[in-house]
């Protein structure tokens, strides 16, 4: 999916925006050379009646009055061109203006219809803004990835993880897979869901993150707030973005509003076939005391369960930082 109807419309009303600037820049360009240069207005007169006069030929198929005036107006374009030079403008001052030539700032070729590359580039930038994670891919991203702090043990587990991780990637807009990180503090678990999340924005997937005690306190204050679209907008990213994660299950605070909030979301989006990752410092026996049965029956079938183990790679870099 990629984009909402939402963030679409966002990228197209800064394509309209974009094209007004411009088109006053450009008739703001024309008023001064107007007002510049002497005789000019009399010249785009005479331009604008020959290629009315043009027309008229073309549509009577009269190919010998079209030709001659085709080279009449190519003689006043040159004169056009020598009064702007003269007067010190370049001779495209008053052509249309584009940021982008190749898609004329609407965002789409206009021979395919296919989305031009500066469009994917706002949907991209669009997509990490809005993911909740920007400042921390920067920093935890596949390109960042150590075993520096791992020993063999550990080393081989997190491999393991790891391919389970770019599988996920690769068959991500054809295999409908949700995922559990869970394990001990510290050992990688927010650092990979990163890597997963960055990949899948580089390549056009939307992703919103969220902690869970973020997550559920937005729920109840949106809920009850006075504005409800702003509540219904937030359920529909939550249910409609492509990968959702949910980040720290367990250190929300436990309610039976929570939990029918969680089982919702899971439901919704199991519905839906968008997928999840779930990330938690709880043991499994923990997540199916502290959640409805339904819940963690729900996860179990669902989910695949990737164990996080060895030591706080947290704690391990402080520890090395602190001796050097």
């Amino acid at each position: 999916m990629g984009l909402s109807n939402r963030q679409f419309d966002s990228i197209i009303e800064k394509y309209d925006n974009i094209r007004l600037q411009n088109n006053r820049e450009q008739m703001r360009r024309a008023d001064e050379v107007r007002s510049k240069i002497p005789g000019y207005i009399e010249l785009e007169e005479k331009l604008r009646s020959l290629r009315m006069e043009r027309t008229r030929a073309r549509l009577y198929e009269d190919e010998a009055l079209f030709t001659e005036q085709k080279t009449e107006e190519d003689l006043l374009v040159d004169k056009r061109n020598r009064l702007l030079k003269e007067a010190g403008y370049p001779s495209d001052y008053l052509d249309p203006i584009y940021q982008c030539p190749k898609c004329r700032d609407t965002g789409f070729l206009p021979e395919s219809r296919s989305k031009c590359t500066c469009f994917i580039a706002a949907q991209t930038r669009l997509l990490f803004e809005q993911s909740g994670i920007s400042d921390l891919i920067e920093l935890q991203n596949f390109d960042t990835l150590s075993f520096e702090y791992f020993n063999d043990a550990e080393s081989a587990s997190y491999s393991n993880i790891l391919n389970n991780a770019r599988n996920f990637i690769r068959n991500f807009n054809s295999d409908y897979q949700n995922l559990v990180f869970y394990g001990n503090v510290g050992t990688g678990k927010t650092f990979l869901s990163c890597c997963i999340a960055k990949e899948l924005m580089e390549t056009g997937f939307s992703v919103t993150y969220k902690s869970a005690d973020r997550l559920f306190k937005d729920l109840v204050d949106l809920r009850f707030g006075d504005d409800k679209n702003e509540y219904f907008s937030f359920i529909e990213d939550l249910d409609q973005c492509d990968l959702l994660i949910i980040d720290d299950l367990g250190t929300e605070a436990i309610t039976e509003r929570v939990k029918a909030d969680l089982f919702t979301c899971l439901n919704n989006r199991d519905l839906l076939k968008k997928a999840t990752l779930i990330s938690t410092n709880l043991t499994l026996d923990e997540l199916n005391r502290r959640y409805s049965e339904r819940i963690f029956s729900r996860i179990s079938s669902h989910f695949t369960f990737c164990k996080f183990e060895g030591r706080d790679i947290r704690m391990l870099k402080k520890f090395q930082e602190k001796r050097k």
